[in-house]
């Protein structure tokens, strides 16, 4: 944690980051240059998937589909790793992520633009509402992400008669916590406002903290999905949806709240 307080819109709020170790980095610099109080504690761990072996056949014939979907982030750090160790993706492959942020990270591992990616919603409906999305009957898709999620996105293209596969190229682990240490944060009022960017990360904590010291507590969260699975958790504090999954959006969010 930072005990350094600024100057600055978020002045004083301490804020529980949730991200993954090596993914908290930015948004604990945006609180901190805001005035904010980041409080780091990844609920996850990302790993490359179990049996990357068994994609090998796919990854080998990336020339037989049309389009290539990213998840997330990891997808793209994962998956691009993949395809570059067996060549590259074809040029006759278009790419789609599902926010942002993942579409950003395309661009840098492969100096490429994504060829779609929702404006607004960045969500898997986001994604299905694209126009180039709505007729893919015979096409051949690929989604690359972790080895467990919604089924909404290869459902959906399915039923409009696209040939699709998972591309299952990391995994999410509960990491090691310390839950002792946030129980007594929690309880010594040391965070203000929780936030929380993936179901896995949401039930991971409820394995931690038991469920009513966390009831009345804030969260900001990524997704309308999130603030549901909170609600029926018996969450009745403050429920932030920021519009945007990134860094920058989640700060805005912080930011506009504050000033309330």
């Amino acid at each position: 944690m930072h005990n350094d307080q600024q100057t600055g819109p978020l002045q004083g709020l301490k804020v529980m980051i949730t991200r993954p170790e090596h993914q908290a980095g930015e948004l604990e610099r945006h609180i901190a240059d805001a005035g904010g109080i980041p409080y780091i504690y990844p609920l996850l761990s990302i790993q490359p998937a179990a049996e990357l072996q068994t994609l090998a056949p796919i990854l080998n014939h990336l020339d037989h589909y049309q389009l290539a979907i990213f998840i997330s982030p990891n997808a793209v750090t994962f998956g691009m790793e993949l395809i570059h160790a067996h060549g590259g993706l074809p040029l006759t492959m278009r790419t789609a992520t599902v926010g942002q942020g993942s579409a950003r990270l395309f661009r840098e591992v492969s100096g490429e633009q994504v060829d779609y990616c929702p404006v607004t919603d960045f969500s898997s409906e986001g994604l299905l509402a694209l126009p180039a999305l709505q007729q893919v009957r015979g096409q051949r898709i690929l989604i690359f992400r972790g080895q467990s999620g919604r089924g909404k996105l290869a459902d959906s293209l399915r039923e409009r008669g696209a040939d699709v596969h998972y591309m299952p190229v990391y995994q999410r682990q509960p990491a090691k916590c310390d839950a002792g240490q946030l129980r007594d944060a929690i309880r010594q009022k040391k965070i203000d406002i929780i936030s929380l960017t993936s179901p896995d990360a949401l039930n991971h904590l409820f394995s931690l903290v038991e469920a009513e010291r966390l009831t009345a507590m804030p969260f900001i969260v990524i997704n309308a999905r999130l603030a549901r699975c909170l609600q029926e958790r018996g969450v009745t504090g403050e429920m932030i949806v920021s519009p945007q999954a990134s860094d920058a959006g989640i700060l805005e969010t912080l930011q506009q709240w504050r000033n309330q």
